[in-house]
């Protein structure tokens, strides 16, 4: 598992705010299909999940 992190901008927001959105999923493709109807996504990076257990 990734989390995968976007710069974005709402499809219907005339102003073009950047935001900031974060999603952990298990490929870019699946991160991107949580946010592309509504934002148009820019990936910014991928960090993998630690999943270490002491």
């Amino acid at each position: 598992m990734f989390t995968y992190k976007f710069a974005a901008i709402q499809r219907t927001d005339r102003t073009n705010t950047i935001v900031k959105l974060s999603v952990t999923a298990n490929t870019e493709r699946d991160a991107r299909c949580q946010f592309a109807r509504q934002y148009i996504l820019f990936l910014s990076a991928r960090i993998r999940e630690n999943n270490n257990h002491v």
